[in-house]
């Protein structure tokens, strides 16, 4: 006898009308329909229970590299604010996971720091989410502070509050806490992402030395098989100037990519060595304008402007787009041989691209104008150029021209625009004003600018600072006495060569008496203790 077989029952969906509906969009990804369903379910008067919502979230953190993800975040966090979830979404713990993850993707610590406060029982899982954001912000003081209150703690955990310490500035703890971690916790292991946060601590330490015993303990463990890990190392030789171990490293990979290339030549070209490093150039199967601007810098930083301006041909030759960089090597080129002809060419090839030039190309601009002898087309770049996108470089860019150019007193003009404006000069822009005083011989102007710089603006003045105001001091009523008290009492009364240089402008000037009075406090520099 034959039983007969039942058919399952067919199970219904798990939501249904606009819970549905949301539910598909979430499903099919579809992460910009599922937020905007958000408001209609507020109007009907459904809450989305919290798995569906947690799942929207992850949805989202998924879709974290899209243009659309901080607006959409934005709005699924606004809908929590708003919808009276604020306080509630605390007590589902995936949820509120994922929420701090959004929180500091948006970079919002303070809302992810409330939030992790309202949680009754964070688990590590919270703790990492905090940290990774912490890492993700470069927030090294509260990183190392929640690492210290953590009641268990796991790989995760070390890695992230590692990258958080390198990349907010503590590097040394970073360092400190990798050997904490193979220390007291060698069960824990190690794994990519921990030696990726300790290369980026050795980058910003520029130690060769702590490079070398990474690279010993990395080479020990099998881990320079991963080409990341071997470029960030090769990228740690070349900051730390040292191109041998650097070169010695890529040559032992068997497998290389376009960042090992481009760190190599890049070590070379900073390192003055320009024939090796067009020779490794020349070898590279496949260039990006990565590597040409490297290449290029190179040439301009060391004196061969018109090596540069031909790579800068060859590029575009090749089928290459020029960046940015490309352009401010290339006007910097033009600007250090004084060519108008190249340098105006350059800057309608920038026009035709149809970049939007940054601050870095406008002062570039600018200073290939002013050093080319063309003031007013330099005038015309910073008075065409928005006054929200002027900074502090190119300020100090067009007080460099009108320097160049001895018009002292619109400098000056130009520097007092600068602080009515309410932008903080930093130390170049007090040096470029002071040398003006000095040049125009404005004592009374430069005596009040050196004091605002130290008083108002609490820089702290450097040797060439120091350098201008004893030139000031010396063209003043004060007396000769007065001047040499005032250079024995400066931080730098014992630098020779500011000295000896200002005795030098004296003997120019006719100023006997305190060239002598100078000198004799030379005499005392140079006689034995």
């Amino acid at each position: 006898m034959s039983i007969a077989r039942r058919s399952p029952a067919p199970t219904s969906p798990p939501y249904s009308g606009l819970l549905g509906a949301l539910h598909c969009s979430i499903a099919g990804g579809q992460a910009s329909a599922a937020v905007s369903l958000l408001p209609t379910l507020s109007r009907a008067g459904l809450r989305p229970p919290f798995p569906l919502l947690c799942s929207l979230v992850r949805l989202l953190l998924l879709r974290r590299a899209a243009p659309s993800f901080p607006t959409l975040a934005g709005r699924l966090l606004r809908y929590i604010r708003l919808g009276g979830l604020k306080h509630l979404v605390a007590s589902s713990t995936p949820l509120a996971n994922q929420l701090l993850s959004l929180h500091l993707l948006l970079g919002r610590p303070r809302d992810a720091r409330r939030l992790f406060a309202r949680m009754p029982q964070p688990t590590v899982y919270s703790y990492n989410a905090m940290l990774t954001g912490y890492a993700h912000l470069a927030l090294a003081a509260p990183a190392a502070d929640l690492f210290a209150t953590m009641p268990h703690r796991d790989l995760t955990s070390y890695n992230a509050a590692m990258l958080a310490l390198a990349s907010g500035g503590e590097m040394r703890e970073g360092v400190a806490l990798y050997s904490e971690l193979r220390r007291t916790s060698p069960c824990l292991g190690y794994n990519h992402q921990t030696f990726s946060a300790l290369l980026v601590a050795c980058t910003s330490l520029m130690d060769g030395e702590l490079a070398r015993q990474l690279h010993a303990q990395l080479s020990l463990l099998g881990f320079l098989s991963d080409i990341n890990i071997a470029s960030a190392l090769i990228d740690v030789y070349r900051k730390c100037g040292r191109i041998t171990d650097a070169h010695r490293l890529f040559d032992e990979m068997p497998a290389k990519d376009m960042r090992m290339w481009t760190a190599v030549v890049c070590g070379y070209t900073e390192d003055g060595q320009l024939t090796p490093a067009r020779r490794l150039f020349d070898q590279m199967q496949e260039k990006s304008i990565l590597s040409w601007n490297a290449l290029m810098e190179g040439y301009v930083r060391h004196g061969q402007a018109v090596e540069a301006l031909s790579i800068f041909q060859q590029l575009i030759k090749d089928g290459f787009h020029p960046d940015q960089f490309t352009f401010s090597s290339a006007l910097s080129a033009c600007a250090a041989i004084g060519s108008i002809t190249r340098g105006k060419q350059i800057h309608s090839r920038l026009v035709q691209t149809g970049l939007g030039p940054n601050v870095i190309i406008l002062s570039s601009l600018l200073d290939m104008y002013s050093k080319c002898g063309y003031l007013a087309g330099a005038r015309q770049i910073f008075d065409l150029t928005c006054q929200d996108r002027r900074d502090i470089a190119l300020w100090n860019a067009m007080l460099s021209a009108l320097c160049h150019h001895g018009h002292g007193q619109e400098a000056v003009g130009l520097f007092v625009q600068m602080i009515r404006e309410k932008l903080k000069p930093d130390a170049i822009s007090f040096l470029l004003v002071l040398t003006v005083c000095c040049h125009c011989g404005l004592v009374d102007e430069g005596m009040n600018f050196f004091e605002l710089m130290s008083k108002r603006y609490r820089i702290v003045p450097g040797e060439d600072h120091h350098a201008c105001m004893v030139d000031l001091m010396s063209r003043s009523s004060r007396s000769c006495d007065e001047v040499v008290e005032w250079i024995r009492s400066s931080p730098f009364g014992c630098s020779k060569q500011a000295l000896e240089t200002s005795v030098g402008k004296w003997a120019i000037n006719g100023n006997a008496e305190l060239m002598s009075k100078v000198e004799e406090h030379l005499a005392e520099l140079d006689s034995p203790k």
